[in-house]
Parts: structure tokens; C-alpha cells; sequence
């Protein structure tokens, strides 16, 4: 099974972490290894693939937190109290939050994505993390900024540059058309980010750079932010993606747990 890891936080004692691929065939808009109950795929072979992740990364199927994501900036604390829900199924999945924050150990969760960012903040010495879902709508929301606001919550004497950050594969800023509506409100934190070509119809987000910049905002230093150079939509032949399978697609996912 080939998956990913953030060089800068696969050595963080104790933090488990992967983010998965298709598994290495593409005959279908879910092959081989859609995470989603919510896309149209088969719940069985769902909850199989998700089976054969957890023994592949070492964690207790069972125990898995998922959220039902809505492209927005809610967050929940995922506790002991919370394990295994939406493990096998989406109506258990917490609802309505795309950050899911972990300081308990043994406590696995799970961000879906085609597209959108998966990302994951970190504070090491306090063994403290949010993993995100970050698309358009949640970055210029300021969901991944906001977690590191929600996590000196925890921590009220950390200070910002003490957070390790990395941003998944996403939409690359060639493949990422947008609309009035997203240059209107992306302009608000990070108005670089928004680009235009003479051979664009319309402007594209950057947005790994939007998310970059909430970041910088909220105090995290540039040289703790890891950004994966991978666009699913460019390489979907890897990842499943969204506008690259026009609309019918799985979700490749990003795990991360605390072990004891």
C-alpha cells in the first residue's frame, strides 16, 4: 500500500500519521482505495479499505474518529468518548466540523479529501494536533489559522512558532479555477493568492499559499510549514480528485493518531 508522510513530522515522538492514495489501480471512480461512505461507492468494500488501512498503519479500526465534513471551519475535540464514531459508516461521523483535534493517545481520525487540503498541526511538546479538511471555503474561513488559535487555547503559554505544520496534496493553482465569490473573500487574508493569465478565462487559487499565509497570520514561522507538491487532478492517476473525475470520485484520506 503506498501513502505519504510530512518529512518534517514523521520523527515527532509518539504522532502517527499517513496520507493515502488510489492504491494503485484506477479502472473506477473508487478504485482501490476509497475512505467514503458518502460518495456513492459500496459501504462493504468502504469499510473493508479501511479495515486494511488500519492493519497496514498499525491502529485499531474500530477506534476511528471520522467527521462529516461541510466545507467550513467548525472544529470538535476528538476524545476517548468519541472512538469509532463514523469508524464504518457516515451517520456515526461527528457532524458538521472539518478539524478534528487529538491530545489523547490511541485515538485515530480520519480527514477525507479529493482535492481540498488535508492538513495536520502539530505541537510537539505539548502532544497536541488538529488534522484539517481546508478547501476554498474553510481556507478563506480561516479554519487552519484558527486551530492553532483553538490549540493555545489548550495551551495558553505556547507560543505560535512552536507549531509544525504540513499541507497535503491539493489543487494546484494551474488547475484551480474560481469564481467571483472566492476571489471576493480570498482577498481578505491572502490577495497573492489569487492569480490571472491571458490564456485563464477566469482567475485561479493558490491554495496551498492561502493556507500558508493563515498560518503566518496567526504566528506559525514559514520555515514550520511543509507543503506537499502533489495536485490530485495532475495526478489522479494517485490520488482521486474531484474536477478531475467530474464529480463522481473516491476520497484518499489523512490519518493521524498519538500513540501511548
Amino acid at each position: 500500500m503506498k501513502f505519504f508522510q510530512f518529512d518534517s513530522l514523521k520523527n515527532i515522538p509518539g504522532l502517527r500519521h499517513a496520507i493515502t492514495t488510489r492504491g494503485g489501480s484506477c479502472a473506477g471512480p473508487y478504485d482501490d482505495l476509497n475512505l467514503a461512505y458518502h460518495v456513492g461507492d459500496d459501504a462493504a468494500r468502504v469499510t473493508a479499505n479501511r479495515k486494511k488501512l488500519a492493519v497496514e498503519l498499525g491502529y485499531e479500526a474500530s477506534c476511528l474518529v471520522a467527521a462529516q465534513q461541510v466545507h467550513g471551519a467548525n472544529v470538535e475535540i476528538a476524545t476517548e468518548a468519541h472512538a469509532g464514531h463514523g469508524a464504518f459508516d457516515w451517520d456515526g461521523a461527528l457532524p458538521n466540523c472539518d478539524a478534528l483535534v487529538v491530545d489523547e493517545p490511541n485515538i485515530p481520525v480520519l480527514i477525507q479529501v479529493a482535492d481540498c487540503a488535508p492538513v495536520l498541526v502539530v505541537n510537539q511538546t505539548n502532544r497536541i494536533f488538529a488534522a484539517i479538511h481546508a478547501g476554498w471555503r474553510g481556507a478563506v474561513e480561516g479554519i487552519v489559522g484558527t486551530q492553532v488559535f483553538v490549540l493555545n487555547d489548550f495551551l495558553p503559554d505556547v507560543d505560535s512558532t512552536d507549531f509544525r505544520v504540513g499541507i497535503g496534496p491539493c489543487l494546484c493553482v494551474n488547475c484551480f479555477e474560481i469564481g467571483a465569490e472566492v476571489v471576493e473573500a480570498a482577498q481578505k487574508i491572502a490577495p497573492e493568492a489569487i492569480l490571472q493569465r491571458s490564456d485563464w478565462q477566469k482567475p485561479h487559487l493558490d491554495l496551498r499559499l492561502l493556507i500558508q499565509r493563515d498560518l503566518e497570520n496567526f504566528g506559525v514561522l514559514m520555515e514550520n510549514i511543509e507543503i506537499m507538491p502533489h495536485c490530485p487532478r495532475c495526478q489522479n492517476d494517485l490520488f482521486f480528485s474531484h474536477r478531475g473525475q467530474n464529480g463522481t470520485a473516491g476520497r484518499f484520506g489523512l490519518v493521524a493518531w498519538w500513540e501511548e
